[in-house]
């Protein structure tokens, strides 16, 4: 029962994203995170394009995804700034701050009152990022092959009927479910007329950590595409430590 599994292909998504005027610049190529300029001195984006994305998420996700967004100085050797930001409409004025390792909660806005409003901040222009990570909420222990394809199945329908056509590049396909670790010991475990199965997995030297840091090994990985053969009831067996990401297929549109 040494079957390999195939690797989905190609890495991308981040939640970076510019207005809808940004649509007209084609896709670029395909990153696992996306950065993005700050390109209008107090203004870093259109707010209601990334509102209807974690609106979407937070109604109909599951709560199996979230969005980590992260604001970053674009110069590495020089600090970011104490940043100040708001959610800015000619009807409501929404401050809120990063975290001190700049992470950023965004609110999520009624799809009425996020009309017209952009994310701003009191950064000098061109002194900053953002950068967006799509993220799965699920541990490795709670991870089986039933898991792995409702990961994909709500994932692809967020993306195919909710989003409209024009936030699709928002949310780019998934390929499947990564497990990274430490070391490459995996394995699906099922029964199956009575009788205890073992499957074990490979590591696929394509499939790249997406926590690796410069200067450090990095981690073993293999993705789990949800369309094997493998029953619901196969559950992954990994090292402890081990950490789950979403592995995904699409093009994005960046600034």
């Amino acid at each position: 029962m040494n079957k390999r599994m195939s690797a989905a292909c190609a890495l991308g998504l981040a939640a970076a994203m510019a207005g809808a005027q940004d649509l007209a610049r084609g896709p670029v190529t395909q990153l696992e995170q996306v950065e993005v300029k700050i390109t209008r001195a107090g203004q870093l984006m259109d707010y209601e394009p990334i509102n209807r994305v974690l609106h979407e998420l937070h109604r109909h996700g599951e709560g199996l995804f979230r969005i980590d967004m992260r604001l970053l100085a674009r110069d590495t050797q020089q600090p970011l700034p104490a940043a100040r930001l708001a959610i800015v409409s000619d009807e409501q004025y929404l401050p809120f701050r990063p975290a001190d390792d700049g992470s950023l909660l965004l609110p999520v806005l009624p799809l009425e009152q996020a009309k017209g409003s952009s994310l701003s901040s009191n950064l000098p222009k061109g002194s900053a990022l953002l950068r967006g990570t799509l993220a799965l909420t699920v541990p490795a222990a709670e991870l089986d092959m039933a898991m792995v394809r409702r990961i994909v199945a709500v994932a692809r329908r967020l993306r195919s009927e909710l989003l409209p056509w024009y936030l699709r590049w928002a949310f780019p396909q998934i390929a499947g479910v990564r497990v990274c670790s430490s070391s490459p010991q995996w394995e699906l475990e099922w029964r199956e007329q009575g009788q205890l199965l073992g499957l074990p997995l490979a590591a696929d030297p394509s499939d790249q950590d997406p926590d690796a840091k410069p200067g450090q090994p990095s981690r073993s990985c293999t993705t789990l595409s949800g369309e094997e053969r493998w029953p619901d009831a196969a559950r992954l067996l990994a090292p402890a430590g081990s950490k789950l990401s979403v592995r995904l297929l699409g093009k994005l549109f960046g600034g």
